[in-house]
């Protein structure tokens, strides 16, 4: 079991979201405190170690620390800003 880390910026954005689509968001988030590797996961290739799920439309982008059991979700957005720089 991890333990999942909201980043503040990840926060606001889940905040914006439209209700159903918050909803979809936090159920993937709530899911991969069992297994993080779950549903459409893969590396992202540019960032090392970190990790991105789709949900949707949307994109989750996390890091995993194995050695504490912590999952941190750093950014949730939709996929045409997902990839742009902060």
């Amino acid at each position: 079991m991890f333990r999942v880390i909201l980043h503040r910026r990840a926060i606001n954005e889940i905040r914006s979201l439209q209700n159903k689509d918050r909803e979809r968001v936090l159920e993937a988030i709530k899911n991969m405190e069992s297994n993080p590797f779950s549903g459409d996961v893969k590396p992202i290739r540019t960032l090392r170690g970190v990790f991105r799920r789709r949900v949707g439309d949307y994109r989750i982008a996390f890091v995993i620390n194995f050695e504490a059991n912590e999952l941190v979700v750093l950014k949730v957005s939709k996929r045409e800003k997902f990839y742009e720089e902060p």
